[in-house]
């Protein structure tokens, strides 16, 4: 039996691998404790909303790691192209590793609640609107002026949801190259400086 500390954040694990494949309303509270191991009790001692509180931190916890890749990856690569095709790179490779069975754990909870829940519709949307501002922040970081950064930042997070819905069903890597083209194209057609240091371009 896990231990109480570790239980809240070991059914937040479970629960966004599992919203991955069956999405939100295919899973369900016995499921998520199954899957993470945690004793019954502690879904309502650690989140007293239920489901909808635990999917609202699944959210919550998604957003804040792919936050944590883009600024990785603005860290690590000397481009906007580069952080473009990294961060495409990073979801391709991981749909790929599940057999095409887990996409992305908050498109069905935007999906089948944004209507009827407005807690998990504003949690959603604050997430998205977080992702695409620091996409946009750091795409600037690397030489794109910020009107272009935005946009680019934008169809980035689009078209990584849609590539991952449509390389589920078919079974096949080809919609984020697809994408990665488009996006590192529009990146170095918009001119954006390759950084070689802090404060300094090439």
């Amino acid at each position: 039996m896990p231990r109480q500390s570790s239980a809240k954040q070991q059914m937040i694990t479970a629960a966004r691998r599992l919203f991955r494949e069956r999405g939100y309303l295919g899973t369900s509270v016995a499921d998520i404790l199954a899957e993470s191991g945690a004793p019954r009790g502690s879904v309502y001692f650690h989140f007293p909303g239920g489901k909808e509180e635990l999917a609202a931190e699944v959210a919550i916890a998604h957003t804040a790691d792919l936050i944590a890749l883009i600024n990785r990856l603005t860290d690590r690569e000397s481009s906007a192209s580069a952080v473009l095709a990294g961060f495409v790179a990073h979801f391709r490779d991981q749909i790929a590793a599940s057999d095409y069975r887990e996409g992305c754990p908050v498109a069905p909870i935007v999906l089948e609640t944004a209507s009827t829940t407005p807690r998990l519709a504003a949690v959603t949307r604050r997430g998205f609107q977080d992702l695409i501002a620091t996409m946009s922040a750091r795409l600037a970081e690397k030489g794109l002026q910020p009107e272009n950064a935005q946009e680019l930042a934008t169809l980035a997070v689009t078209g990584m949801e849609g590539a991952l819905v449509v390389s589920r069903a078919l079974q096949d890597p080809q919609p984020f190259e697809a994408l990665t083209a488009r996006l590192t194209e529009a990146a170095e057609s918009c001119g954006a400086r390759k950084v070689v240091g802090a404060g300094q371009a090439a």
